[in-house]
């Protein structure tokens, strides 16, 4: 038998009740009219007017929100072979009324309609979202705002829940077949937007104290260090480049001086080899003292010039 809606409190409507008559106490516009609406919806299902009566049943829903109104539309549903309709619209009435009398009742009803969409090769999937606001998707296919239900075959399937000013959840599931199954979701709120100019400034300050502390020491260290050694390596340079010539100068000196001990030549020729032994020997005295100084001041230089 269809639920009827009570004049007097539609909360504590038991099931199975025909409506009472109506009452000489003042009645509320919204409980006149869903009270109303729900004896025209009655009407309709006596006359096996199903969907009208369902269309009648929504309308004083609206007006006045009632969980006999959903098990009215269940009703409807049920008879209409409107399976999944009509398990959501139980489920739904049970959940609004977890002390309703009749609850055994319509938990058998639910199972006998787990088994008819189990024949099907289906199986009913209900989701519940905190805030009620957040948009469910299942498998990419948006489904709209909390409670969502849809029917999925057994298997692998993918759940998203979204809303604004929270952290987006994605979930994998396995589907099965044998009953209908429930999840609830609740989002975490996610933190407000970073400022731009503050984060600006808390990670830049760290790092320009950072170079303050570390980088100036050695950086002027080497660039001073590479400067004031260049002197000390060009006068090492000298001093090796002087050695260098004055053994080459003095080889060549020696040279001629045999040539002029052991070549017999004539008084112009012999006095010739004579005079550029000697200039020879002369510069390498010279370059050797020009290295002598030379390595002398590359010294001072390198103990010096730090």
């Amino acid at each position: 038998m269809i639920y009827a809606l009570l004049i007097t409190a539609m909360l504590a409507a038991p099931p199975q009740v025909e409506p009472k008559p109506a009452s000489a106490a003042p009645e509320s516009g919204d409980l006149a009219k869903a009270k109303e609406l729900v004896q025209w919806g009655q009407k309709l299902y006596k006359q096996a007017r199903y969907a009208e009566a369902i269309a009648k049943f929504e309308e004083a829903y609206l007006a006045r929100p009632s969980p006999v109104i959903t098990y009215n539309i269940g009703k409807c549903h049920e008879q209409l072979g409107e399976t999944a309709k009509a398990m959501r619209a139980y489920r739904d009435y049970l959940r609004l009324s977890p002390n309703a009398a009749d609850r055994e009742t319509v938990s058998d009803a639910i199972t006998n309609l787990e088994r008819r969409l189990r024949e099907k090769g289906l199986q009913q999937l209900m989701v519940f979202a905190d805030p009620p606001s957040a948009r469910i998707s299942v498998d990419g296919k948006e489904l709209g705002n909390s409670p969502v239900s849809i029917e999925l075959i057994a298997g692998n399937h993918t759940l998203s829940v979204t809303a604004e000013g929270h952290e987006k959840v994605d979930r994998s599931f396995v589907m099965q077949l044998s009953r209908a199954t429930e999840m609830t979701i609740a989002l975490r709120a996610s933190g407000p937007p970073a400022d731009a100019p503050r984060a600006a400034t808390t990670t830049t300050e760290p790092k320009a104290t950072a170079e303050v502390q570390l980088t100036p020491g050695p950086a002027v260290t080497a660039t001073v260090e590479k400067k004031t050694r260049v002197w000390t390596w060009v006068a090492g340079g000298v001093a090796v480049a002087g050695l260098g010539a004055g053994v080459g100068l003095g080889v060549v000196s020696n040279g001629k001086a045999i040539e002029h001990n052991t070549v017999v030549r004539g008084p112009d020729a012999a006095s010739a080899l004579r005079r550029d032994s000697e200039a020879m020997a002369t510069a390498a005295n010279i370059s050797y003292a020009v290295a002598g100084v030379a390595a002398v001041t590359a010294i001072i230089l390198f103990v010096v010039e730090k």
